[in-house]
This record gives structure tokens, C-alpha cells and sequence, in this order.
């Protein structure tokens, strides 16, 4: 039997949330896909038996709880219900379940009272934050508050994707689901999650770097979906065009202030802060988890992905680095042995 594994990208729903989605025009499902799925603790046991998973840390997928762009009390409303719901979950099955709290995100004060609440009174382990709120990327300074409090927390940030958004749609209540896609290429082509999942987090990933907001607090965590997504592509050249080479090139300036980061100072950030998982692909080159994306990659799915990523690591692991990817490397992040 293959080794046991930890799963840290799962996700979970609520009655309580599909209204929500409902009432924010996410139909038929979110991020425009034709489905919402259906998920309950027990179907989601029953798959973590079957294919030996141990334990999975549960988190809101995209939108996320801040679903309509203005609107920050209904946010504060959605982000308490599933926090509370998945600490429930946490409580009746310990052993099995951890949860990573939904934050209010742009409400910053919302998620400054959030962030405490969540640790001390619902046991958190974590927080799932969208690559983008409303057009708020990792690297918007008006996160400075919300960072300091994570660092002060030593939190650990599960990252995950949502539909690309410009800055001006912040606070435009009028600003439906539908009208986001529409400024996409191929928007009305291609889901979301296709493409511009990928290029989201990539997007804010390279923000978060070189904004200098990871290295400026190194007891954060970082896990990053999707093995990286387009990030190995894209990397080097952000370094090169990063704040000296603009100026070495003349550039016009940008939204900044910009660090430069050399490819071993990345190498660094990543072995100290970062964690890549490998959700709804079989890429091997960057894991350090396995990870399953259900319910919204379908349990069948999720199944036959297993079987592929374990002869690919068969080919491309030893067996303790093999240890490492399906459940060391989180048992070290959260302290589970």
C-alpha cells in the first residue's frame, strides 16, 4: 500500500455558502464553473479512507467570503459562518480534519479581528487567502497591518487562486461575476480555473516577492497550489526586470516600491517560507505535498491523479524524499509528529 498521506489543498462547502454564492450571482457554480459540487464530512471520510489520506486541512475554495465587491458586512457575515462551520468539523473529527480560516480580505479590520479570533477560539491552522481581493494583490501595501499580525502569529497562508481582477473593481458593488470575465481574454471561451487560476497566483506570488513582502516576515508560511503554477516559467525574468534593472533599463516607473531579488535569495525564501503542492496536476518538479483539490477536482478524479503522481515520484524519488512529499514536510509544518 502506497505511504499514508496528508492532504492540504481540500475543500469544504456550506448550505449557509451556496446561498451566499447564490446571492453574489456565482451561478451555476463559482469562477464560472457549470457546477457546484455537493460535500459533506462523511463522503469526504470515506474518500480520504479509500485512498489513504490521513488527515485534510479544509479551506474555502475561490471566490472566497468576500463575495460582493463594497459589501463588508455581509463579508464579515460569510468568513464567520464557514470559519465556524469548519472548526466544528475540526472538533467532531480531530484526527482527521484540520481547517484554514477564511479572512474578510479587503475589509482589513474585518480580518484584523478575524486572524485573532480564528487562533484563539476556533483553533485554526492556518488561513486560506485568494491570490487577489477585488483587485488587491499580495504585495498592496494596505496589507501591512494583516501581514504584521500573521507574522506576530508565525500563521501559515495557504494560497488559492480566483479570477483575475483589476484594481478599479475594489469597491464596485455593481461589479457581478459575469462582468469580471468579460474583461478576460477568452473569457467567454474557457473556465477560469482553466488558465487564469494559474496566472493569478503567479501574478501574485511574483507581487508578494518583490514587494519584498516575504522576505520582510520570515515566520510566515507560504503554501503555494498548483506546484507553482506558471511561476517556474516567469521567475528568472521577473528577477532580471526587478527594481535595478528597471532603472539599469530606463524603465518607466511602476507600482512600487520594487526589491531586487537575486535567484539564490529565491532559492532561500522558498526553502525557509515556501511550500508547493500538487493539486490537479501530475508535475513533479516543485512538490512538497500531494494534495487532492476535492470536491471541486471530482473524487474519481482526484483518485486516478493519485495513481498517476505515484509513479511519477517512483521515477523521479527516492523512497524518503517520497516520505517527505506525501506527509513529512506537513507533519513539519504543523508540528504533527
Amino acid at each position: 500500500m502506497d505511504s499514508y498521506k496528508i492532504d492540504v489543498h481540500a475543500h469544504f462547502l456550506t448550505p449557509s455558502y451556496l446561498d451566499a454564492l447564490k446571492k453574489a450571482g456565482h451561478v451555476p457554480g463559482p469562477d464560472n464553473l457549470p457546477f457546484t459540487p455537493d460535500w459533506s464530512p462523511e463522503t469526504h471520510l470515506a474518500f480520504m479512507e479509500k485512498n489513504n489520506i490521513a488527515k485534510s486541512f479544509l479551506s474555502i475554495t475561490g471566490p472566497g467570503t468576500h463575495l460582493i465587491p463594497g459589501d463588508d458586512a455581509f463579508a464579515r457575515e460569510v468568513t464567520r459562518e464557514v470559519n465556524e462551520f469548519a472548526a466544528a468539523v475540526k472538533r467532531r473529527y480531530p484526527a482527521k480534519f484540520g481547517f484554514f480560516a477564511s479572512l474578510p480580505l479587503p475589509d482589513i479590520e474585518g480580518a484584523l479581528a478575524e486572524i485573532d479570533y480564528v487562533l484563539d477560539e476556533l483553533n485554526a491552522d492556518g488561513f486560506v487567502l485568494m491570490t487577489n481581493f477585488h483587485g488587491m494583490y499580495f504585495g498592496d501595501a494596505r496589507l501591512a497591518a494583516v501581514y504584521a499580525k500573521l507574522q506576530a502569529r508565525k500563521a501559515t497562508v495557504f494560497v488559492h487562486p480566483m479570477t483575475p481582477c483589476g484594481p478599479t473593481h475594489e469597491h464596485t458593488a455593481e461589479l457581478t461575476p459575469q462582468r469580471k470575465r468579460d474583461v478576460l481574454p477568452l473569457g467567454d471561451t474557457f473556465i477560469v480555473g482553466m488558465m487564469e487560476y494559474f496566472f493569478d497566483t503567479t501574478r501574485t506570488i511574483i507581487d508578494l516577492l518583490l514587494s519584498g513582502t516575504a522576505s520582510a516576515h520570515p515566520d510566515i508560511k507560504f503554501i503555494i497550489p498548483h506546484c507553482g503554477n506558471a511561476l517556474p516559467s516567469v521567475l528568472d525574468r521577473a528577477l532580471l526586470l526587478s527594481a535595478s534593472h528597471l532603472r539599469h533599463f530606463n524603465a518607466p516607473p511602476v507600482r512600487g516600491p520594487l526589491i531586487e531579488l537575486t535567484p539564490a535569495d529565491v532559492r532561500e525564501l522558498f526553502s525557509r517560507q515556501f511550500y508547493f503542492d500538487l493539486a490537479g496536476t501530475p508535475m513533479a518538479s516543485l512538490i512538497h505535498h500531494m494534495l487532492s483539490d476535492v470536491p471541486f477536482n471530482s473524487w474519481a478524479a482526484a483518485e486516478g491523479q493519485a495513481r498517476d503522481i505515484e509513479e511519477g515520484l517512483s521515477e523521479l524519488f527516492r523512497e524518503e524524499e517520497k516520505e517527505g512529499i506525501y506527509h513529512g514536510n506537513a507533519e513539519r509544518l504543523f508540528g504533527e509528529k
